[in-house]
């Protein structure tokens, strides 16, 4: 990732299912067995559902989550994470 990340939380995605952590690797696996989207928080990780993707602004059935795994902390696909952070920048 080359730019730096845009604030992926808000208090309104409080009433969502979210999965915290205090490690990267803990979310990852999380995610990895339950599903879900995985978001940094200073410095932390959350594991979250779709409507909170949806808070965010973000179409969670965007093709560009597959592309990144589902991962915005250490996307697969670095131009698809952009993509999404060219969205997410544009609503803030």
């Amino acid at each position: 990732m080359t730019e730096q990340s845009p604030v992926m939380w808000t208090a309104a995605m409080e009433p969502f299912h979210n999965r915290w952590f205090p490690t990267y690797d803990e979310a990852w696996e999380s995610r990895e067995e339950e599903g879900g989207w995985l978001f940094p928080y200073r410095q932390h990780f959350f594991v979250t559902e779709a409507d909170a993707v949806r808070e965010l602004g973000l179409d969670p059935d965007d093709p560009d989550w597959e592309l990144i795994g589902w991962d915005w902390v250490r996307p697969l696909d670095p131009e698809a994470w952009e993509r999404l952070r060219e969205q997410r920048e544009h609503l803030l």
